[in-house]
This record gives structure tokens, sequence and C-alpha cells, in this order.
């Protein structure tokens, strides 16, 4: 019997579109080589291998303003993986399952 399912390491975020995002998207495909970005209109998915990092100080100058991370987390609709949360940086990264779900 064959599977539909396959194994993958893809990450993604969707962001609601507007300035911010556009800004974010720019700061994020230069600092992470790899990642791809598709318009959709009202909202801008992001998605890479395994990893995607948002340094707020790169948006920050893509924007030419202040921008923090609970200005952030606002444009973030939906993301797959595991989030981690500092101060100046929002990193999600590949969710690995535990030996007991395999």
């Amino acid at each position: 019997m064959s599977s539909a399912l396959r194994e993958t390491h893809t990450i993604s975020v969707k962001l609601m579109a507007g300035e911010e995002a556009e800004a974010i998207v720019d700061a994020v495909l230069s600092d992470n080589p790899g990642a791809r970005a598709e318009d959709h209109g009202s909202y801008i998915d992001l998605s890479a291998e395994t990893e995607l990092v948002f340094e707020m100080d790169r948006v920050s100058e893509e924007l030419g303003r202040p921008y923090d991370v609970p200005t952030f987390l606002v444009v973030l609709s939906s993301y797959t993986g595991q989030v981690d949360v500092q101060d100046r940086c929002v990193t999600i990264r590949e969710a690995m399952s535990s030996e007991s779900e395999r």
C-alpha cells in the first residue's frame, strides 16, 4: 500500500500584507539564503528549509523606523514549525518529533 505522505523539512509563515510585511520579506530574503516569498494579495507566504530568522533591527532598517517583536507578532498571522521569541529576534525552526511519536 502506498502513502501520499512524504517527509518535509520546510517551514513557513503567513504575514498580513502591507508596508511592514514588505519590509519583513526584504529583510528575510536578504538574511536567509534559500528563503522564498509568494505574494497572495492579502497575505505573503514566506518559506524555507528548516529555519527562518526575523531580526527586528534588520526590519527597522528596511522600514526606516523602530520596529519590535510585539508589532511583528501582530503581522504574523500563522506559521508552521517551532517558534522561539527573543527580545529583538524571532526564529521559526523545523518542529522536531519525539521518539515516542514515531
